[in-house]
């Protein structure tokens, strides 16, 4: 495909107008003047070429608990109405429900994420079918006394890596839910065995003010340096929520390369608190952006969670020249991508995978659109007009590629 004529979004995230982008074998191959060669042409004019959003935290298939527990602080939320319905979700459904979930990513110009759930195997098998890209892991919970290779989680991430050890679009990470919902046996050999893999390691840290003062009541320290004993920063991490961390846990978080994945709306519904991203920011930490489940959220809308981090920066901190737009879409894109250990995506650049996102910018809410990254943060309502994954387009004007979008309506009904 050429896309002709179309303003992209560079690789240093300014805007450049009237630019042709040629995609061949799954990657970006030219970025320029107008060339031939590439088969099929996309009139540009009025379009936007952007990067294509990775939710850097997911439980994707929760789009089957959308807005199940509205109005509860965490602990209640989870404990009178998530884990009660989690409990009889069957293979089936987390499939259904991870794949309505990629239906949703799609539409709003997501292609990967970095999904927490269980039943691995379901989970995987959607992802595939969509032709999307993620990665994912089965949530440890542990109480008793147990190591990880005393689980069956164990058993089930050795049958995991086998299953994805060919796929590049769908890989394994491992994670541990949380300080609160682990001993510090299971938190280090989960992490040591992340490691040993030279996998992620994905968990919950400091969401509620509740959570991390009870962690420094049961172990002395705060959750970040928990994992940290742990020797959960020994490898790619990514630690979500982090809203109520210390300048010594942003520090520390910095120091290791953690990824800091925050989720604000999700943070902001659940009455848990406001990220500080401008103390994250200044100690180095790789602040991301995730949508979190939509039980939580409600929806998977990258571009509103890109805005509210910018909004909250300038707001919380009485400054607007703070969080620029472009360092929310970096969030949201680049360092979202990388949190991933997929250094080959995220950036409009020849060569890297053409995962991309095409915006209408000629419309009555976008016009004028006078810089291409502040009229999509702003502006726009997140909706894509076109999903590229791969090079491969997967969504287009309201149009399924992949998906079976009625029957899946039909199955999750």
């Amino acid at each position: 495909m050429l896309f002709k004529d179309i303003t992209i979004i560079n690789e240093d995230f300014t805007t450049t107008r009237n630019v042709c982008v040629g995609i061949r074998e799954g990657k970006i191959a030219h970025i320029g003047g107008f060339t031939e060669g590439f088969g099929e042409e996309f009139d540009g004019r009025g379009y936007l070429l952007a990067p294509a959003f990775c939710s850097a935290h997911s439980h994707t298939a929760m789009t089957l608990l959308r807005g199940m527990g509205s109005d509860l602080p965490l602990d209640r939320w989870l404990n009178e109405a998530i884990f009660p319905e989690e409990a009889k979700l069957t293979p089936k459904a987390i499939y259904n429900g991870t794949l309505a979930g990629c239906a949703e990513m799609l539409k709003y110009g997501t292609v990967s994420c970095n999904d927490m759930y269980f039943m691995g195997k379901a989970m995987a098998d959607a992802y595939i079918d969509a032709k999307i890209k993620a990665n994912i892991s089965v949530a440890v919970l542990c109480f008793d006394d147990s190591a990880f290779i005393d689980m069956p989680k164990y058993n089930e991430c050795l049958m995991l890596e086998e299953y994805l050890k060919d796929n590049d679009k769908v890989r394994l990470d491992y994670a541990v839910h949380a300080e609160y919902t682990n001993t510090p046996k299971s938190a280090a050999t989960v992490a040591e065995f992340a490691a040993s893999r030279n996998a992620g390691l994905h968990i919950h840290v400091s969401e509620t003010k509740s959570e991390h003062e009870d962690c420094i009541s049961r172990h002395g320290m705060t959750p970040v340096k928990f994992f940290f004993r742990a020797g959960g920063f020994d490898t790619r991490t990514i630690a979500a929520h982090c809203v109520w961390c210390t300048d010594e846990d942003y520090s520390l978080m910095g120091e290791k390369g953690v990824f800091m994945a925050s989720c604000p709306t999700s943070n902001l519904k659940l009455g848990s608190g406001i990220p500080d991203y401008k103390r994250a920011l200044e100690r180095n930490v790789q602040v991301c952006i995730g949508t979190d489940g939509v039980a939580s959220n409600n929806n998977l809308n990258m571009v509103k969670e890109a805005k509210l981090m910018a909004l909250l920066t300038k707001g919380y901190n009485l400054d607007p020249s703070l969080c620029k737009s472009r360092d929310a879409l970096i969030a949201a894109t680049r360092t979202a991508w990388l949190s991933q250990g997929r250094q080959n995506s995220g950036l409009i650049k020849v060569g890297y995978d053409a995962d991309l996102a095409v915006y209408d910018i000629n419309t009555v809410n976008t016009k004028k659109a006078r810089d291409g990254v502040d009229t999509l943060i702003y502006a726009c309502d997140g909706e894509a007009y076109m999903t590229l994954c791969n090079g491969e387009v997967l969504y287009k004007n309201g149009e399924y590629y992949t998906i079976d979008i009625e029957k899946l309506e039909f199955e999750i009904t």
